[in-house]
């Protein structure tokens, strides 16, 4: 048996035991995917009609339980047979309006989107139905979706050379990683749009980006290099790889510009 096959097994185990309350439970994550390692954890939505009950109650041995927007959201943290187990604990309510809300082209920031490819390559262990509506309803991505997303990335684009190189002072380290790793994230977004594939945390990014059909040569490969070696040069000329596969929409244009410009700066 594999570690995804064990790991499977004991969350089926966990949700037979689960009460009533949650009517949908979903496995996600590198279990759902099927490439589960040691370091591999389960990770889950349960969905209740109303309120997410205490699981401490339960008797279960807890690491971490907590509730959010006066009750409705829950995060818990179980302990399960030496395994751990990470699990949102949502209402119907809540998951129809995250789905209105991406399908609807009014949330397209990547913590809260990713939820759509956890849903859509989740495997249901527990449903009355809802599981699979809400599934089909992410079966087609919608274009408009497309250009929403590169245009809020290539925003991050458009600053003058002149304040992108400052990160190159001096004591700026810090404040450059973080710039380069939203640049690298950025490329992630539009890359995932353009292929219109709902996209999902940045963890195994080989695996991820091998079967997308439209992307920069070496994408994996290259992100990995400009990340080791804090680069500007090559993360922004990743981006501007990823911004000629794009689009020609009017801020995608301009961040060619001065993305081109700015590299020349470098040179």
């Amino acid at each position: 048996m594999t570690r995804t096959d064990e790991l499977r097994a004991l969350a089926q185990r966990f949700v037979l035991a689960l009460p009533d309350d949650f009517d949908e439970a979903l496995l996600t994550g590198s279990v759902s995917r099927g490439d589960a390692d040691e370091l591999s954890d389960i990770e889950m939505l349960l969905v209740a009609r109303d309120i997410p009950p205490q699981l401490s109650a339960l008797g279960i041995e807890m690491w971490q339980e907590d509730f959010f927007e006066h009750g409705t959201v829950a995060w818990y943290t179980a302990l399960v047979e030496g395994e751990v187990l990470e699990m949102a604990g949502w209402t119907h309510a809540r998951v129809e309006g995250r789905l209105e809300g991406i399908l609807g082209g009014e949330i397209i920031d990547h913590g809260r989107f990713r939820f759509a490819e956890a849903l859509v390559h989740g495997i249901p262990l527990r449903s009355a139905g809802a599981i699979g509506r809400w599934q089909a309803r992410l079966a087609e991505y919608p274009d408009t979706l497309v250009e929403a997303i590169v245009h809020d990335a290539s925003e991050e684009w458009l600053e003058h050379p002149l304040g992108v190189r400052a990160h190159l002072r001096p004591g700026g380290r810090l404040a450059l990683a973080a710039m380069l790793a939203d640049d690298l994230q950025n490329v992630l977004r539009i890359v995932f749009a353009l292929n219109r594939t709902w996209e999902p945390s940045w963890k195994r990014l080989p695996q991820l980006v091998a079967p997308l059909a439209v992307k920069p040569e070496r994408l994996a490969e290259r992100i990995d290099e400009a990340v080791a070696e804090t680069s500007l040069r090559k993360t922004r000329e990743l981006v501007l790889d990823t911004l000629l596969l794009a689009p020609d929409l009017p801020r995608v244009v301009l961040a060619r510009e001065r993305t081109a410009r700015l590299l020349r700066e470098l040179a």
